[in-house]
């Protein structure tokens, strides 16, 4: 498992507005895709969840062997894409619309990857906090589009299990804007803060792959070939469960 790099620890929201060559806050075509998708939105509550929305739409799965991507390539595409480019591209919308945001990188069981690819190694995963109503609020809501949650949910209830392919029995399918909420894993906050659960945020996911690179070039390699495999897999999975499903 590869260990998670020292994070930075800046808790001043507005050290979470700045640009970085992943989330290109200054495209044209990104900027108006905020305006469009907020504009009937009254309140900050509304505005967060029409762009969570948003980038749910964006059918999810996981490229074989294809690396994050910026935003635009995301925007222009949407093509299938996975946890690290929706993740920047959902931060990089509410940076716009002028919420602070940031990676959390957290630590995902192997069993939330079953029915997706057999492993018995943990994951690092990133996640985006928001700071609205004055606290940093914790969702994942943008993952995945409503048909692939659908049927995630289905297989995992079908099969017995409390979690798999990505998705937990336990975790939150609807996100409200205002707290936190998870799908793929189920939040135990009696034993603390998200942030003491899960150290470690960044400015986007290609930050914390960029640490690791700087802390061990083996790891780092490692870890990216790692990933590479376990992509091939899951993209066959996720393609072969939206067929089961009629879509």
């Amino acid at each position: 498992m590869t260990s998670i790099p020292s994070p930075r620890e800046e808790s001043e929201p507005s050290h979470w507005l700045g640009d970085t060559p992943m989330l290109n806050l200054r495209d044209d075509k990104l900027r108006l895709r905020v305006k469009t998708v907020t504009q009937f939105s009254r309140t900050d509550t509304e505005r967060l969840v029409s762009i969570a929305h948003y980038v749910a739409s964006i059918p999810f799965n996981v490229p074989a062997f294809v690396a994050m991507k910026r935003t635009r390539q995301t925007l222009t595409q949407r093509g299938a894409v996975g946890w690290y480019s929706k993740a920047a591209l959902f931060q990089a919308m509410l940076r716009i619309a002028g919420f602070p945001a940031r990676v959390r990188m957290i630590r995902v069981n192997h069993e939330m990857f079953r029915g997706l690819a057999e492993t018995r190694q943990q994951f690092v995963l990133p996640v985006v906090e928001v700071w609205t109503g004055g606290k940093w609020v914790i969702t994942d809501s943008y993952v995945y589009d409503p048909g692939y949650l659908a049927t995630a949910l289905e297989a995992v209830q079908r099969r017995g299990w409390r979690t798999g392919y990505g998705v937990h029995m336990d975790g939150q399918t609807q996100w409200n804007g205002v707290g936190d909420a998870m799908v793929m894993i189920a939040l135990d906050l009696s034993r603390g803060s998200v942030a003491e659960q899960f150290p470690g945020v960044y400015d986007d996911p290609q930050e914390f792959q960029s640490k690791v690179k700087q802390q061990s070039s083996l790891r780092w390699l490692m870890m990216l070939t790692r990933n590479r495999i376990m992509s091939i897999r899951m993209n066959r999975q996720v393609r072969q469960l939206r067929r089961e499903a009629g879509g």
